[in-house]
């Protein structure tokens, strides 16, 4: 009995190594074919992205652009009131900012005031100056008569060059009055700065009661209506494309959504040509750097409100995008 248990050991045993020789051979060769079948999708993964750049230019040193406008004052002045904050759309000729007139309006009153005297001035100084025609004529006629001596001739002569000059200095003086008033009233109509176009603000640089100087921003304002997509591409791939070709563009924003477009304008200068420093080759330090060209893409697929552009996406200036352009012209 005890022989019988030992012989059926031995024949699981041996069954056990059957199972595992006749296993081995498949479980190697399994670990072979799975990283082989992964090389060869990366490979076919790896061929098809090839074949699909094939033809394109491809950047991501692009961003959306459009028009904008940076509105200052022509004058020193304190803001009264801003009438639009950051986020809102503003039409063309909208009162955005006014600044403290009562300075203004205290010298508009003055020069209102010297204007009324001066002309006062005139009268009477015009009074004066017929008098003294009048005199002169009667001592001219008198002198040339004999009837009274050269000295009363000459004192009435002086007479009417006296009342000439006077009469000449107050029409001067409200020449001048009339010009200051002038003056006066362009800065109170500076004072009121108009949006120049319609648009949104998209940068509010001051708040009311600041003093600005000439010239320093209040609002920064973007066409909203009028955006493109600009793409710093470089010297060497500018030849291969021309006004019209097609463009493939990728916003980062949305990264499920896919937007098509067309160049539209190809720049005539390098970008660094506007740089803050441009290059200066002449002093003999020089390293040569493949230069970027800005390239102009329009978008296509928009509605009338360019903030809307496909569905209810926003497009804003500024925002990064990756574009493929088709060489040769449309896809």
């Amino acid at each position: 009995m005890q022989q019988v248990k030992v012989n059926r050991h031995r024949q699981n045993i041996q069954d056990d190594g059957e199972e595992t020789v006749e296993s081995t051979p498949v479980y190697k060769k399994k670990r072979v074919l799975i990283p082989l079948f992964i090389f060869l999708v990366l490979i076919a993964a790896g061929v098809y992205w090839y074949m699909g750049q094939q033809g394109y230019i491809s950047t991501d040193d692009a961003y959306i652009d459009g028009n904008r406008a940076t509105l200052s004052s022509k004058m020193l002045g304190r803001i009264d009131s801003l009438a639009a904050d950051e986020g809102d759309t503003v039409k063309a000729d909208e009162k955005l900012v006014i600044l403290d007139a009562s300075d203004l309006r205290a010298q508009e009153n003055s020069a209102a005031a010297t204007i009324n005297n001066a002309e006062e001035s005139i009268t009477l100084s015009k009074v004066n100056l017929e008098r003294a025609k009048d005199d002169f004529q009667r001592a001219k006629s008198q002198f040339q008569s004999s009837i009274i001596p050269k000295e009363q001739y000459d004192h009435a002569a002086r007479a009417l060059e006296a009342a000439q000059a006077e009469y000449n200095i107050a029409v001067s003086r409200v020449g001048t009055a009339k010009a200051q008033l002038g003056i006066i009233k362009t800065n109170l109509q500076n004072g009121v700065i108009v949006s120049p176009m319609n648009g949104v603000i998209s940068k509010r640089w001051v708040l009311a009661g600041d003093v600005v100087q000439p010239g320093q921003p209040i609002y920064t304002i973007y066409d909203t209506k009028n955006i493109w997509i600009t793409a710093q591409l470089e010297e060497t791939k500018v030849s291969s494309i021309k006004p019209g070709d097609y463009v493939e563009i990728d916003v980062d924003a949305y990264p499920d959504q896919k937007f098509n477009g067309k160049v539209f304008q190809i720049g005539a200068n390098t970008a660094s040509q506007f740089s803050l420093i441009p290059p200066n080759n002449a002093s003999g330090n020089f390293t040569k750097v493949t230069q970027r060209v800005p390239v102009k893409i329009s978008i296509d697929g928009r509605t009338k409100d360019s903030r809307n552009p496909v569905g209810k996406l926003s497009l804003l200036p500024g925002m990064s995008v990756e574009v493929r352009i088709k060489e040769g012209g449309v896809k």
